[in-house]
């Protein structure tokens, strides 16, 4: 009977995987000496967060070291609304700007992953994958619209898009259902590598300036596909049809652990480009009209990216953490001061990156030199998924159960 290898990661945390074969950021089994995780010292604190409204939430699962792996739980923004859901299948809204809890709602189910939205299109309306294989989308009164089961498993939130919810499935197909019903409307199929990294590929909603790169138009109806192996999908999310697919990584390695190259988190939409990072391999952007190749470098990543106009921000598996000049590729700075601090996926806000780390803080790091620049800390521990921008500030879920909305 054929059986499929999947793989967590955890950066600082050995995981032998079968016939000696090891998991620790790229690292093989040994009897190396256990390196410790780089100590706080005092910084020249130019910025910082206050905490607007800090609400408490469902626990999220925990994640043992890992804060952007299977089961990531993070927010969804729309209509004015933040809803989070935690490991008991409780879905909570909250205003985005005072923090009033608006609703909740109890699906009496385990959630995979946490809440799932997308653009305008999607109306307020925020859909889940439970551990049982099914897909729920709820309005932005806190009903059930409906639930479906979904042919299979995910661990990854859904995206909504040109009234079709498109979900990734644990066996790489990606189906898409009708807003409106729940019925299946289209599906694409993917070959799957025999070790991935459950929750770590994504979707992303086309957004309007990568629509203006290409001559038709897309507004909102388009989605980005990041897959293990290291492919990236532009499509149509009315059908499934795919406008490009590039292989933007080719596998390599001598055992399947260093083979994987998945890509991590939802490729990043700029005006120009889609910019995007494979798990252990590579950094880079691609056209958004034809995804064809503006740079890639090689990077040993360790968590999804961050990236704007001007600059890309990558984790290695060592926390250390590099700048790059998001037009030409050029890295600009990498700074070691948070080596194996377990760090989370970084966001950009107010010209600095900011990412937490395994003991709750929060550090910012100036893009244009990457100095640490400020330091603060969370009231309930790590983020329990990716952090969250939004036009009120930042949005952050940790594992201990706490939603706040940070801004500078």
């Amino acid at each position: 009977m054929a059986f499929m290898k999947t793989v967590h990661p955890l950066r600082s945390t050995l995981y032998c995987l079968g016939l000696g074969l090891c998991l620790a950021g790229l690292t093989a089994c040994s009897s190396s000496p256990k390196l410790k995780p780089a100590s706080l010292s005092n910084i020249d604190e130019r910025t910082t967060l206050r905490t607007v409204w800090s609400q408490p939430s469902d626990p999220a699962p925990s994640l043992g070291s890992s804060a952007s792996g299977q089961g990531a739980f993070s927010p969804a923004v729309s209509a004015g609304m933040a809803v989070v859901a935690g490991r008991s299948g409780e879905l909570q809204a909250f205003s985005l700007g005072t923090g009033q809890r608006l609703w909740s709602l109890s699906l009496n189910e385990a959630l995979a992953a946490g809440v799932g939205t997308g653009a305008a299109s999607a109306e307020g309306h925020y859909a889940v994958v439970t551990r049982a294989g099914e897909l729920v989308l709820v309005d932005a009164k806190g009903k059930v619209r409906w639930r479906q089961p979904m042919g299979g498993v995910s661990f990854e939130r859904p995206a909504i898009s040109s009234g079709v919810v498109a979900v990734r499935l644990a066996d790489n197909r990606l189906v898409g259902f009708d807003q409106e019903t729940g019925n299946r409307r289209w599906l694409l199929q993917r070959t799957l590598p025999s070790l991935v990294l459950h929750g770590e590929s994504g979707l992303r909603v086309a957004s309007s300036p990568a629509a203006a790169a290409i001559n038709e138009p897309l507004g909102p109806t388009d989605l980005l596909a990041g897959l293990p192996a290291g492919r990236l999908l532009w499509l149509n999310a009315s059908n499934g049809a795919v406008r490009w697919e590039s292989q933007v990584v080719v596998p390599r390695g001598s055992n399947e652990v260093e083979r994987i190259s998945d890509l991590l988190g939802a490729p990043i939409v700029l005006s120009d480009a889609v910019c995007f990072g494979a798990y252990q391999n590579a950094v880079g952007c691609r056209q958004s009209a034809n995804g064809r190749s503006l740079w890639q470098k090689s990077f040993a990543l360790a968590l999804p990216i961050a990236a704007n106009e001007d600059w890309l921000i990558a984790v290695d598996t060592s926390d250390r953490v590099s700048g790059f000049n998001r037009r030409t590729g050029e890295r600009a700075w990498t700074n070691n001061a948070l080596f194996l601090r377990q760090l989370s996926a970084p966001v950009l806000l107010a010209g600095a990156a900011w990412l937490g780390d395994s003991e709750g803080y929060l550090h910012a790091m100036d893009l244009q030199t990457g100095a640490l620049v400020g330091r603060l800390r969370l009231e309930a521990g790590r983020p329990s998924g990716p952090m969250v921008t939004t036009t009120e500030g930042l949005l952050v879920q940790t594992q201990a159960g706490r939603v706040s909305l940070l801004r500078p």
